[in-house]
Formats: C-alpha cells, sequence, structure tokens
C-alpha cells in the first residue's frame, strides 16, 4: 500500500496526477467552510446533490468535497494503511473539481483517500457532513457478531475525537447509508451504532435509512448504489435535515 503524497492543486486547475492522484487541502480562503467527505455514493449522483446545495447556501467559495469510492471510516483515519479507490473520486475545492468514474468500460484514476486530521487543519471547516458506512456492511455479512460491532465502534470514536477536536471544534453531522436492498439483514447494525455513537458523543445523526427504499431496476441495479429520481430523493430527504444545521 502506497503512502498518501500531498500534491499541489493550482488556481482553476485540476488535481496533479502522479502514479497515484491524490488530494491537497486549499488555502484557508473564506469563512463558515463546510466539508463533506464520503464514499462512493458521494462520488455519484447523491454528492452531485449534496455538493450543488451545499454551494447554493454557503457560497462556492466555502464549499469542500472529498468522496472516495469504496472507503470506511478507518481509511480517513491516521495510523491507519493508505486506501487507494480504483473505482471513483470526487474534489471539489473553492477553486477546483475533479470527478472519476467508470466510463464507457474504463476505470478511473485511482485516488488515494486523504486522512480526514490534516483536511481539518488546513481547511478548518466550522462544519463536516459524514456519509461513510455503506462499506461496512461487506464486513460485518462476512464477520457478523459482537465483536465487529465493538471493532467499528472504536472506529467511530476515533473518527469523532480527530473532528470534535480540530482546530475551531467543528460540528459533526454524520449521514447514514440510504436503505440498501442488498444488505437488509446487516444495515440496521450500522444505523443502530452511528445512533448510539452520535448519542455519547453528542454530533448530530441523519438517519435515512428510510428516506427512500430501494427497487432494483429503478433506484439502481446492484441492490446499493441509488441512481435517477430515487437518488435525488434520498438527497432531498437529507437536505430537508441537514439545513437548519448549517
Amino acid at each position: 500500500m502506497l503512502t498518501p503524497r500531498l500534491l499541489l492543486l493550482g488556481f482553476l486547475g485540476l488535481c496533479v496526477p502522479a502514479t497515484y492522484a491524490s488530494y491537497t487541502a486549499p488555502s484557508l480562503a473564506g469563512t463558515r467552510k463546510l466539508l463533506l467527505v464520503g464514499d462512493s455514493l458521494s462520488v455519484g449522483p447523491f454528492g452531485r446533490e449534496m455538493q450543488t446545495f451545499l454551494c447554493d447556501l454557503a457560497g462556492e467559495g466555502r464549499v469542500y468535497v472529498v468522496a472516495s469510492c469504496g472507503s470506511s471510516p478507518e481509511h480517513w483515519l491516521e495510523g491507519e494503511p493508505a486506501f487507494v479507490s480504483k473505482c471513483g473520486s470526487r474534489v471539489k475545492t473553492p477553486s477546483t473539481f475533479k470527478h472519476h468514474e467508470f466510463e464507457k468500460g474504463r476505470p478511473p484514476e485511482p485516488f488515494t483517500t486523504p486522512k480526514i486530521a490534516p483536511l481539518l487543519e488546513r481547511i478548518r471547516p466550522a462544519t463536516v457532513v459524514v456519509q461513510l458506512g455503506t462499506n461496512w456492511f461487506d464486513l460485518l455479512e462476512a464477520h457478523p457478531g459482537p465483536e465487529e460491532i465493538a471493532r467499528l465502534g472504536g472506529i467511530l470514536e476515533r473518527f469523532a475525537d480527530t473532528v470534535q477536536n480540530a482546530p475551531g471544534r467543528p460540528a459533526l453531522v454524520w449521514i447514514t447509508p440510504p436503505d440498501s436492498s442488498r444488505f437488509r439483514k446487516v444495515q440496521d447494525s450500522v444505523t443502530k451504532l452511528l445512533l448510539s455513537t452520535g448519542k455519547r458523543r453528542r454530533f448530530t445523526v441523519i438517519d435515512s435509512s428510510s428516506m427512500v427504499r430501494y427497487e432494483a431496476g429503478q433506484s439502481g441495479g446492484d441492490g446499493v448504489h441509488y441512481f435517477g429520481a430515487d437518488a435525488v430523493k434520498w438527497a432531498d430527504g437529507v437536505k430537508k435535515r441537514l439545513r437548519p444545521l448549517l
């Protein structure tokens, strides 16, 4: 696994490619900055909707979005191995935007998931919105039981510590995964873990698990990723809960 390299983002430029693309947090211009981090759901249509919403709400110059397909909370923590996504990324800063997904069967440019602590140090957002946890479904399906839940709970504690003790002590808002027809047997465990951790650590959890129901062929094709009208419906539900928090 490669060590992440921070590469300079030029004004109105794109992420500078190396062996793997990676992310450098930009300058500290502006106030009341907002940071959204997420996984493949934020790389895709949901992330597009949220990016537009946040920019309309706070202004283009105050919104940062970093989404890494396949990532889980632990991948954003220092001390954990670097996670290189090979299925897509979305990076938006006040002056740059870069989006990679599969296109005509061609894989996207690999992307090294940044660590959250350096992002917070550089950006100093007032609020951090997190959309992560979807990729824990596979873990719980493969390793069900209280031991794995306890391990994931420890990761959430570390993530909350990192955000809540960052410069400026930003507010933390966590969006739970939406309904997944493929992982309904384990999804409730992730939702409950996020809700209980949020209550204990005093951060807001937006439970989106019942905002929209995944219907194969309508919502998407794999039981997890949302496209079309259902992606917009999910995003609209989150926006309604998120707006008064920002």
